[in-house]
């Protein structure tokens, strides 16, 4: 995002005023320590090119250096010369979010990331903002929307299209990550969520970061990839040539590029270029009548431009058809061949995130285990699956996926579904699980409908439930809620602790509400879970259960953090022992944290693994203390963020609670404790809980424990 260069500078005082009071003659020695940097230059080409490293990035300086060079001179060689005689760039922490870039100086906070070239990236990306930043434009597109596409370029040019990856070979699962693919997934977001536009009429005031960083960016790259298929890269370097001299505004960059073309070129490059991004082109029907082929084709809105309509014939011979689309047109010819494929728009000139219906019949591609998202085809995937433990013995099986791009947070994908199969040796018997989810709504709520299903011998059930996401569409969710069914039987106990589990089959109605609120210091998040059994549909128990969390962070100053969560929950009536609350934590994973694959212990939670919820307190791991009534307080310190590994990841911890099946019980008002420390790397963490206030028989209040967790919201933190 393009940011006002008083600012950056008055940010960056302390490293201006080091340039200015050291001596020229000093920064001819490579490796120069200026305080907390180290200084490097390079006088090899007419543009000079400094660097001012961190020590831990110091070893990088030859490639960063290399690097630059051979950016700026394509750069020179595609949009023209760059006004400055030396370019500066300086790694450091004082800024304290994003790169940023002010005149001939480039600031970059970040490291270099093994096996990819996002750090390339960013400096390709700083640079070319010094290309085209201007003070006599304050246009997003012209800065920002030019720089990213000068990217993509520079990407391409150097390492081809699979260019984001720095891997000896190719592998296949991966094939195409490339800076392009990433706009596409952007965009794509972007466009989902309404909020792609016309870029001359962009605001950068009317989206917050995340949209314009993955959005616009993403948006001005494509549609400048268009124009290049439309024009060819001479003609659009042609007018980014032209553009700078003047370096005013879109209408005298569509000028420049106008006059680059030819007039005959103007109408289109401005229809091209002020798409608003949420058009859907379709194929809505291919059939015969006598000896004719009838193509139906319609747009969600006129587009009112000649598009291509590619015939494909048995024996791979074609025809293109031009058609001027308004919201219908037909296609129609003669032919007594078979009509293979038809595809609407091959050229990808109309920006449009659904081209699933472009392309009749509709693709399908199977490939083994995984690929990337596929914009054009249904996905479908199959693996093989394997597993051992002592109760089941060996587990061998098969997995199929299928999938229309994928569908998570702000990503709306469709038809998503999973087919587990496998096979138990010691008992002689199969498992088979499915899950499907689709989005019913998508904008401007996300409502998502998901079913599950599971038959083995060990137990059965059935959980279908809609969720409803309604915040922003590229951060935390603000509120959710989710209201669905669940059935589960349990029909075989042997390897489950008889203290936490009985043979019982439970269906019940459920309601989950939760709620995001995040300030500068603080960040709240509230869960209001109810469950009511019913045995109208099909429960063996009638019950009624809620339960209320509140997790706090609180943040001072990023110097000290600490988190609070409070947990209190009450049962009316009586539920088999699964359902009641216990004291060390959840038996089984949930939705929200979903962990199904530990088996060392028990073959249920609070053994070695750890599954948040209820009072949550770790010392007590193994001993199914369990009650209808449950509270909690749980606290963890958190280290500050600049702290190096491992002690930014050791978390020490609190926690006090009771369970009990009634409120009057003495035992219930006396809450037990324990401490310990938690080691954190992202989601996963291990818990060591050291003391107890009261130990078991034969334990000590030291009493050692330990156990291992994954926490997926975690990774939005």
């Amino acid at each position: 995002m393009r940011r006002n260069h008083r600012f950056v500078i008055g940010h960056l005082g302390l490293i201006l005023v080091v340039f200015a009071i050291c001596p020229a003659h000093s920064f001819a020695q490579n490796g120069l320590k200026t305080g907390n940097y180290l200084f490097f230059v390079d006088t090899s080409t007419a543009v000079t090119i400094k660097c001012y490293l961190r020590s831990d990035l110091a070893p990088y300086a030859g490639n960063i250096i290399s690097e630059t060079r051979l950016i700026a001179g394509l750069y020179h060689n595609w949009f023209g010369p760059w006004q400055f005689s030396e370019l500066v760039i300086v790694d450091t922490a004082l800024v304290k979010e994003g790169t940023f870039s002010a005149q001939h100086l480039v600031i970059i906070r970040q490291k270099p990331v093994p096996f990819t070239r996002l750090f390339e990236r960013s400096l390709a990306s700083e640079i070319a903002r010094l290309w085209f930043d201007s003070e006599r434009t304050q246009e997003p597109f012209l800065v920002d929307g030019l720089a990213a596409y000068a990217v993509t370029r520079y990407l391409e040019a150097v390492y081809g299209e699979d260019n984001l990856l720095d891997l000896p070979a190719q592998i296949p699962f991966i094939s195409g990550v490339s800076d392009f693919y990433l706009h596409q997934v952007y965009y794509y977001a972007a466009a989902v969520n309404n909020l792609a536009g016309v870029l001359d009429e962009f605001s950068e005031k009317s989206v917050d970061r995340f949209a314009f960083d993955w959005v616009y960016k993403s948006q001005a790259v494509l549609i400048m990839k268009t124009l290049e298929k439309e024009l060819g890269r001479e003609v659009i370097d042609a007018g980014i040539r032209h553009y700078r001299q003047a370096n005013q505004n879109i209408a005298a960059f569509l000028a420049c590029l106008s006059a680059a073309a030819g007039p005959e070129k103007e109408v289109i490059i401005n229809r091209l270029f002020r798409q608003d991004g949420r058009n859907d082109l379709r194929i809505n029907r291919v059939f015969r009548q006598g000896e004719n082929v009838i193509i139906n084709l319609s747009a969600r809105s006129a587009l009112n431009l000649p598009i291509e309509v590619k015939t494909v014939f048995a024996g791979n011979s074609f025809r293109v058809d031009t058609v001027n689309l308004g919201k219908k047109a037909q296609v129609i010819f003669a032919t007594n061949k078979r009509v293979k494929q038809v595809i609407l728009d091959p050229e990808h000139k109309v920006l449009e995130p659904d081209r699933w219906n472009n392309i009749y019949p509709c693709q399908v591609r199977v490939k083994p285990i995984f690929a990337l998202p596929d914009f054009q085809a249904y996905q479908i995937f199959y693996g093989p699956w394997f597993w051992y433990d002592n109760y089941r013995g060996f587990q061998p099986g098969v997995w199929f996926q299928g999938r229309r791009f994928i569908d998570a947070g702000p990503v709306r994908g469709e038809h998503n579904w999973t087919l587990l199969h496998n096979y138990a040796s010691k008992k002689s018997d199969w498992h088979t699980g499915i899950s499907y989810q689709t989005p019913l709504l998508f904008y401007p709520t996300r409502l998502r409908l998901y079913i599950g299903a599971d038959n083995s011998f060990r137990d059965r059930g059935i959980k279908t439930y809609l969720t409803s996401e309604i915040g922003n569409p590229f951060r935390l969710p603000k509120n959710e809620i989710q209201f669905g069914y669940r059935l589960y039987e349990l029909i075989d106990t042997t390897g489950r602790d008889s203290r936490a589990w009985n043979k019982a089959r439970t269906a019940e109605i459920r309601a989950r509400f939760f709620r995001n609120q995040k300030y500068d210091f603080l960040w709240f998040r509230h869960e209001l879970i109810f469950a009511q059994g019913l045995k109208p549909l099909l429960s063996e128990y009638n019950y009624s259960k809620i339960s209320l969390g509140e997790d706090v962070t609180f943040s001072l100053c990023k110097l000290f953090s600490f988190s609070l969560r409070l947990f209190a929950g009450a049962i009316k009536g009586l539920v088999p022992r699964q359902e009641r609350f216990y004291l060390s934590g959840g038996l089984s994973y949930t939705n929200t944290e979903p962990v199904s694959w530990a088996y060392e212990g028990m073959a249920s939670g609070q053994e070695h693994w750890h599954y948040d919820g209820d009072a949550n307190c770790r010392g007590y791991y193994g001993l199914y203390r369990s009650g209808r009534f449950a509270y909690g307080i749980n606290i963890h310190l958190i280290p500050p963020a600049n702290l190096r590994f491992p002690l930014s990841a050791l978390q020490p911890f609190f926690d006090l609670g009771n369970v009990a099946d009634s409120l009057s019980q003495p035992e219930f008002r006396k809450p037990v404790l324990d401490a310990g420390i938690r080691l954190k790397l992202g989601p996963l963490y291990a818990d060591f809980p050291i003391w107890k206030s009261a130990p078991e028989p034969g334990e000590k209040h030291f009493a050692f424990r330990w156990s291992l967790g994954f926490k997926l919201t975690e990774l939005h933190q």
